[in-house]
């Protein structure tokens, strides 16, 4: 195929690819990008009340972010002493590193 040919993907499948793209999961609402977003700035790990408060939804759907945040393997889960669960950002974790390089460069240009 040479770089003028261009590939017949048909009426359907556009949506079909995108709709199985991993980055339109991801972000798939608005909650899931500042539920990440707000363990970025968190000093310290946070339960799904601290993050609901943070991103200005009910727990009920902050709960269901952090559900489906979970398929990507970028959280961490550890219990405090009270017996809450709390959640960070795998820090050791290639997305996370490259989701924060693209939080981080997106910030300077909406502000640029």
């Amino acid at each position: 195929m040479t770089e003028t040919e261009e590939i017949d993907l048909g009426k359907e499948e556009p949506a079909h690819l995108i709709n199985q793209n991993g980055l339109s999961q991801l972000f798939a609402n608005r909650v899931r990008a500042r539920f990440i977003v707000t363990l970025f700035y968190a000093d310290e790990p946070l339960t799904i009340a601290e993050i609901a408060n943070a991103v200005g939804m009910t727990q009920t759907v902050t709960h269901q972010a952090k559900q489906q945040l979970q398929k990507f393997d970028i959280l961490e889960v550890t219990t405090r002493e009270d017996g809450k669960e709390v959640f960070h950002l795998r820090e050791d974790d290639e997305l996370v590193t490259h989701l924060r390089t693209v939080a981080e460069l997106a910030t300077e240009r909406f502000y640029e």
